[in-house]
């Protein structure tokens, strides 16, 4: 079981689920609204954490030149047993030589975490970055892209 979790758009991702990107579904979590699921081998997830990766550069460039007005965001993996929930860490700063954060939400299947911990992932465990600005644009973010998408999606087909 996988999940994501973040204060703005959640993931959760359930061994059960039967997803596929044809489908481009999400799976709501019953008790959480800031959880949906995906699939855990879902191709279009799994090359957005890619891209996260693949520009983490530019996330830790910009963190280590803070700029006002802005929220520096970064989702990690935890895992537990055979439990892996990705969550988002608020705020993040660069402790050389890397990146640490405070846990922004209760983990839901993950029970060694809760809200507030302070977290020092590896980079192997970044699954996203995002870096928000008060006039409502953003850099990165690309699992919260993808999840967005489906939602719209979803929402079109619900107006049919």
């Amino acid at each position: 079981m996988n999940i994501i979790v973040t204060p703005l758009v959640a993931v959760l991702i359930f061994g059960v689920l039967n997803l596929s990107l044809a489908e481009e579904t999400i799976e709501k979590h019953p008790d959480r609204k800031d959880v949906a699921g995906v699939d855990g081998e879902d191709k279009e997830m799994l090359a957005a954490q890619k891209k996260a990766f693949d520009t983490l550069k530019t996330f830790i460039e910009a963190i280590q030149d803070r700029e006002d007005g802005k929220r520096y965001l970064l989702k990690v993996k935890l895992e537990e047993g055979d439990e892996v929930e990705h969550v988002w860490l608020e705020p993040v700063k660069w402790s050389d030589p890397g990146l640490l954060g405070i846990l922004a939400v209760d983990p839901v299947a993950i029970k060694k975490h809760k809200k507030g911990d302070v977290i020092a992932p590896v980079p192997s465990e970044i699954s996203d970055w995002v870096i928000l600005s008060d006039d409502g644009s953003k850099q990165g973010g690309y699992t919260m892209d993808v999840i967005e998408r489906r939602r719209k999606g979803e929402r079109k087909e619900r107006d049919r």
